[in-house]
């Protein structure tokens, strides 16, 4: 560790040595490796990340390589970046490492200063962000532009690259363009071309031919053979080994390949190198889409065709960038703020612009022009002020707080006027940057520690001349020759100039609503012209207002908090405020509410005892309140979180967990979330989506725990979620096996299923997929009230058509269904749906359904001919456009209202017969084995669930296989890569009939065992 230390201190030792420092304007100072960095909103759904060589780095005599990185699907930018994992860390933050890669770049590439911006979307998916917005060209084309005005004095070029679904920015980006422009010098592919189709194959053959100076990198691997859980992750045509296979093809007839081919290995290479394809083999049928990322992946693509291909590092070797990987430092996020466009409006020109305007229009363009960066760069060195202030106990604390050295002004450094602002405005503008306005005791705090003190210019009041646009430059002229008078530099903590628009308890004075609070404009001798008041309406603005942001970050007692919460908080409040009484809205946004309840989220295992928490970023939201229960009915105390994607571990193995959240922001808290459940263990076969949001009376939002009980009997695995959390692409369908949707009675008005969740479940089944749907409303929904598009899908993808909303058209009437005869029921007694008596919903309108494209019948109502309709259907086959068989079980009643518990229990074994699964799970050993080794089944003789136990003393592909007495294969139970230890298997045989079974382990090419089980019936 110490070696480790000195090679970095002597890297940036000689870095110091090397070129005077350079600060690139719009960037802070990081806390990592002494980089520059910034993260700001770029429109609302696209974050945006900066990261640029430390200032001493940074070689002004060279040009800015922007280096466009575009997040894969499910990551945030913290993730991408990557960092050491630390205890109950998401395992996102160790798979790809770009920061570590491009602090690696930075020492190989000596021709250009590589920066990297790092691209996300609120969806976390630029396919879908893509799908909901028809003018993404556009939009993209314009980020891309103004990221490389705001770099313009060092001769910006670009790079266009990103892994997964990043991809799609990087077609979208050439959608808006006939050719190529100029400026774009390096288009690299990690795993990401999913969208190539010819017409980019022309853009990108004109762009190379066009200039020398142009590469091309295309890297993937074989995932038309990769398996999850034993089916095929995407379709042969679908995933990026095909898409790159048909693009070198393309390109072959307009340029010449070398090609190379050894075990590992198909590369294809042209130009002279700028035009590479790397194509990984994949003999195991390993998913390896973040393995090439994360083995040097994306030094490769940046440096492949140049002298630096493969310079200190092997592409898939081991990591060449580990002395790169930062170490979480606990300290307040940097403000929000764009860099500024040197294009912008200077300071004189936008207040001549806003002139005439009224105080609403001039507050919306004073909006467009602070959101969008057009403020001095001296603004956004924040001064930092530690003092000692006490709580409302008395105790003792060490705070550390940022603030703008001067108050908020629009233009450039050489050309910018401060601006009076109306508090909702300046709210809005605090909100997005992540920062909030001062109360009155840090108002006199900042003053205290001001470098530069200016005596206040005042101006008596004649009409309303103080409060329009010339008084506001007159007085900005006034302060800055006082400030040149008194020898000031920009970027020093300066007061005495302005009042500040203050949180205050009256912001919520009853006797004057929609008032401004305001206070400070201290002199010379330390006292404030203005009192603490609120006599103004929020539209009133004068000269003397301005507008100085603290970061609603802070330091207190070394612990990163939030000043809005803090201000909420019944004792600590006082640290920060000297009025009475902790602020029940520290905001000028009255509208503002507590958070709504949760929708988007879900729950999964991620091993024997830890379970991860994903839900949909919401900025409303502070933290949640996260409720665990053993039954989902009766809660423990609530946990506290602040993350939206958080673990928690030390858990009981094999265990069902159920949770229910609450949102919280300063507000207060939102109502209880649905319930969701989790069962702790190693694999993730079954996702339970709930997608029953209809407030039915009856519904009390937990009747998971019916589909969870079934689900276990069988000793099913299984994760859980929303349906929204499948649109919003937190959980993917095809990550599973098997997926059961919950339905209820959820109709027309909430939608059974929306056109996006079919769209999912279509690609689903048409990949091989499982699935259970269970709803009263359904047929109903989709077939009888739906569009074209929603007939289609459940004619051909549920395979049912309606028929009637009840049986004979009579509501409230049939509660009772009859397992069809021969059909995957076979054996289950007659049973009871529910009426409301019996803790679900009162089930009136039952559909009654036809089996339609080649499904069949599996439930009837009791006393109902079946001449005119059914109760469930299902079907096995392949699906409409499919290139898996797939299968489907659609009941026209909702699951959780079937009683009794154990024909519950009796039906769910059918369908996971039917649909083939035998459920795996890790016996909780901590040992490793030392063979390969398969043990008798258990209990030998067995009807009709016996389990199944083997050892893998090393990580490798695992096929186990039932075969009958005469040697044809009956079940693929195991056909997965599979981790050492000892692993448990349940095998439901209710399906078979009596005799003798032979099953077979093995393991990769080397290892081959076998034994008898007896089925007795």
């Amino acid at each position: 560790m110490m070696k480790l230390i000195s090679t970095l201190s002597l890297v940036f030792l000689f870095s110091l040595l090397a070129f005077p420092q350079t600060i690139l304007p719009g960037l802070f100072p990081s806390s990592y490796f002494s980089e520059q960095t910034v993260t700001f909103a770029y429109q609302p759904e696209i974050r945006v990340h900066i990261n640029a060589p430390s200032p001493f780095q940074f070689d002004p005599a060279k040009p800015i390589g922007l280096v466009l990185y575009a997040l894969p699907n499910g990551n945030t930018i913290e993730q991408t970046v990557g960092k050491i994992l630390e205890p109950g860390d998401d395992w996102h933050f160790d798979i790809q490492h770009i920061g570590a890669q491009t602090r690696f770049l930075r020492q190989q590439v000596e021709d250009y200063n590589v920066v990297s911006v790092y691209l996300e979307t609120s969806q976390k998916s630029w396919p879908a962000w893509k799908a909901a917005h028809s003018n993404h060209a556009a939009v993209i084309k314009n980020l891309v532009e103004y990221l490389k005005s705001c770099y313009q004095q060092y001769d910006p070029f670009v790079v266009l690259t990103g892994h997964s679904g990043g991809g799609r920015f990087t077609f979208s980006f050439l959608d808006a363009f006939t050719q190529i422009p100029s400026y774009v010098k390096r288009i690299s592919f990690l795993d990401s071309n999913y969208g190539y189709e010819h017409n980019y194959g022309d853009k990108i053959i004109n762009w190379l031919n066009a200039s020398s100076d142009n590469y091309l990198s295309v890297i993937a691997y074989n995932d038309s053979v990769a398996l999850y859980n034993g089916q095929p992750i995407v379709s042969p045509t679908g995933g990026t080994w095909y898409r790159s296979r048909i693009m070198k093809n393309y390109m072959s007839q307009f340029f010449t390949f070398t090609n190379e081919e050894d075990d590992e290995f198909i590369k294809h290479t042209a130009l002279n190198g700028k035009i590479k394809f790397i194509l990984k083999k994949n003999p195991l049928r390993q998913i390896l889409h973040t393995v090439q990322v994360e083995k040097n992946g994306h030094i490769q693509g940046m440096v492949s065709g140049t002298p630096d291909e493969g310079v200190g590092y092997i592409y898939y070797g081991s990591r060449a960038y580990s002395q790169w990987i930062q170490i979480n430092v606990n300290n307040p996020s940097q403000l929000k703020i764009p860099p500024r466009n040197p294009n912008a409006k200077t300071g004189s020109e936008f207040m001549q612009y806003v002139l005439s305007m009224t105080f609403a229009q001039r507050e919306d363009q004073i909006y467009n022009e602070i959101s969008t960066g057009n403020i001095p760069n001296f603004l956004r060195s924040l001064k930092q002020i530690e003092t000692t202030f006490l709580d409302a106990n008395g105790v003792s604390h060490i705070i550390k707080y940022d603030v703008l050295p001067d108050y908020l002004a629009i233009g450039s450094d050489s050309d910018y006027c401060r601006i009076p602002i109306g508090p909702i405005t300046a709210q809005r503008l605090a909100d997005l940057f992540g920062a909030i306005m001062p109360t009155r005791k840090l108002v006199d705090n900042i003053y205290l520690n001001c470098e530069v003190k200016l005596q206040p210019v005042t101006y008596t009041p004649i009409g309303n001349q103080n409060e329009l646009v010339p008084k506001f430059i007159q007085h900005n002229t006034a302060i800055d020759s006082q400030f040149a008078i008194a020898g000031g530099v920009h970027g020093q903590l300066t007061g005495g100039t302005k009042k500040d628009v203050v949180l205050s308890n009256k912001i919520i004075d009853p006797t004057r609503p929609n008032h401004v609070t305001i206070y400070g404009w201290h002199q010379l001798n330390g006292q404030p012209i203005q009192p603490l008041t609120n006599i103004h309406v929020n539209t009133y603005v004068d000269y003397s207002h301005g507008i100085r942001f603290l970061n609603n970050e802070f330091l207190l007692d070394g612990a990163v908090k939030k000043i809005n919460q803090i201000l909420s908080d019944e004792i600590l409040y006082k640290v920060l405020s000297d009025e009475t009484g902790a602020m029940v809205q520290p905001t000028y946004i009255s509208t503002a509410t507590p958070p709504t309840k949760p929708k988007s989220f879900g729950i999964k295992s991620e091993g024997i005892n830890k379970i991860r928490f994903l839900i949909k970023e919401d900025n409303e939201v502070e933290s949640y309140l996260v409720y665990g229960s053993s039954d989902g009915i009766n809660f423990n105390q609530p946990l506290s979180i602040s993350s939206n994607n958080f673990t928690v571990d030390n858990l009981n193995p094999h265990t069902i967990y159920y949770i229910k959240l609450r949102a919280v922001n300063s507000l207060g808290s939102s109502a209880d979330s649905e319930v969701l459940a989790c069962k702790t263990g190693a694999e993730n076969t079954i996702l339970v989506v709930n997608g029953f949001d209809r407030a039915s009376t009856g519904n009390s939002f937990n009747f998971i725990r019916q589909h969870a009980a079934a689900l276990n009997e069988d000793g099913g695995q299984f994760n859980s979620c929303t349906n929204d959390a499948i649109t919003d692409e937190l959980f993917n369908l095809n990550d599973y096996i098997m997926v059961d949707y919950i339905l209820g009675d959820e109709s027309t008005v909430d939608e059974t299923f929306s056109t996006e969740e079919q769209e999912k479940v279509k690609l689903f089944l048409m990949g091989g997929g499982k699935l259970l749907v269970s709803g009263s409303e359904i047929a109903w929904d989709l077939d009888y009230k739906g569009s074209a598009s929603d007939k289609n899908f459940i004619n051909n993808f549920l395979k049912m058509k309606y028929v009637a909303d009840a049986p004979g058209g009579q509501s409230a009437t049939h509660y009772q269904c009859t397992p069809f005869a021969s059909s995957i029921f076979s054996g289950v007694p007659s049973f009871y749906f529910d009426d409301g008596t019996h803790g679900t919903i009162n089930v009136q309108w039952p559909d009654v359904v036809k089996t339609i494209n080649g499904a069949y019948v599996c439930l009837t109502y009791n006393g109902f001919d079946t001449s005119y309709g059914y109760a469930g259907v299902y079907y096995s086959g392949y699906f409409e456009g499919g290139t898996y068989p797939g299968q489907v079980v659609s009941l026209g009643i909702p699951f959780e209202t079937i009683y009794p518990e154990e024909i519950r229990g009796d039906l769910m074994i059918k369908i996971l017969s039917f649909f083939d699964i035998a459920i795996s799970v890790e016996n909780g050993s901590s040992s490793i084995p030392d063979v390969f080794y398969l043990y008798q089944n258990y209990p030998n003789p067995f009807n009709p669930v016996t389990t199944i136990k083997y050892d893998v003393p090393s990580a490798d592909f695992i096929s186990l296989t039932l075969y009958d007495i005469l040697g044809q294969k009956v079940l693929q139970a195991v056909n997965d890569y599979q981790s050492a230890g000892t692993h448990e298997l349940k095998f439901n045989a209710s399906t078979l009939s009596s005799g003798i079974y032979i099953y077979e382990l093995k393991a990769g090419n080397n290892f081959i065992q076998r034994k008898k089980m007896t089925l007795l019936k």
